[in-house]
């Protein structure tokens, strides 16, 4: 009978030491596909292709792939898509997360935001960007941070950003164009009258090619918001504490990393 006992005690211990094993195995293999715009958003990242550079690709995209040494056991992997398409790939499931992505209600169809107590937290966010005006020298087009000089004017802005809404909200006629290159392309035509831009990503072009050095950016900020890295429903409801993790990391390595790694590529 002890014999017996003992047995069943033993196969029970080998069933419960499968099972921890198990759990540590899947665990250790957790992967983390996220993706991110094939456009320029600097010093965020660099490379306008759907190609992630191995030299420099973006502080952002470095803080990213740090998540590795913050979360045990988590192999993060990169892939890049037109903005509108990440959307998309984020709520079949066919990539995990996305980043930089601002806050709007409709997007938690698509992907999940960090939050606590049911409010969405910033303290958990990439960083914070702001968006402004930027318009040719010598048009007359003003913003005093409440309403424009022209509201008949004609606003450029990239396809499927947040800041779309915002302007529509304000009662402003706007053309969607894909990349900020290309909105930028379209007022030096005068095929709109003013574009509405990151900052980050819109004063790289009028800094450092020649073609944009009329333009000038319209102050005060026309909207500032954090941003955050959204992880798809279908992972965070497989894996709803390491989603967690995941986003308390990133709000580590925002506040410990993010002013570091973005330093070098302004030097």
């Amino acid at each position: 009978m002890w014999l017996g006992l003992r047995l069943a005690m033993f196969h029970k211990l080998l069933f419960l030491i499968a099972l921890f094993l198990l759990a540590s195995i899947s665990w250790a293999e957790v992967e983390l596909k996220v993706a991110y715009d094939t456009d320029i958003q600097f010093p965020y990242y660099l490379g306008q292709s759907s190609e992630v550079p191995k030299d420099k690709p973006g502080s952002v995209v470095e803080l990213v792939k740090l998540l590795e040494t913050k979360v045990e056991g988590l192999k993060v992997s990169l892939v890049r898509y037109p903005w509108k398409r990440c959307l998309v790939k984020l709520r079949e499931g066919q990539v995990d997360s996305i980043f930089n992505s601002s806050f709007k209600e409709e997007r938690q169809a698509f992907g999940r935001y960090p939050t606590r107590h049911g409010v969405l937290d910033s303290r958990r966010r990439i960083t914070t960007i702001s968006y402004y005006f930027y318009k040719k020298k010598d048009s007359n087009f003003s913003w005093d941070g409440q309403q424009v000089s022209n509201p008949l004017a004609i606003i450029g802005a990239p396809l499927g950003f947040s800041i779309v809404d915002d302007l529509k909200r304000m009662n402003l006629e706007v053309v969607q164009t894909h990349a900020t290159l290309s909105n930028l392309q379209k007022l030096m035509r005068g095929m709109i009258s003013v574009v509405a831009l990151q900052e980050v990503t819109a004063d790289y072009y009028v800094k450092n090619f020649g073609q944009f050095k009329d333009l000038v950016k319209v102050k005060p900020p026309l909207k500032t918001k954090p941003y955050f890295l959204m992880i798809s429903h279908q992972f965070s409801e497989k894996h709803p504490e390491l989603s967690e993790k995941i986003w308390d990391a990133v709000g580590e390595l925002r506040q410990e990393k993010l002013a570091k790694l973005t330093e070098k590529y302004f030097q």
